[in-house]
């Protein structure tokens, strides 16, 4: 839970940062990276790599 919490964090940093050099803080943006960003955290928990040896 503390990933996901550092996961959601870090990209609204991100947003920000990138939202003050291009002058752009599109909301409908930063709802889809974050979307996706949860989906594919949940689905990589769910299933994780399978190591070979």
């Amino acid at each position: 839970m503390k990933s996901l919490f550092y996961l959601i964090l870090g990209s609204l940093i991100g947003w920000l940062i990138w939202g003050v050099f291009t002058n752009d803080f599109s909301v409908n943006g930063y709802s889809l990276l974050l979307i996706g960003l949860i989906l594919g955290f949940l689905t990589g928990r769910r299933n994780p790599k399978e190591t070979t040896e």
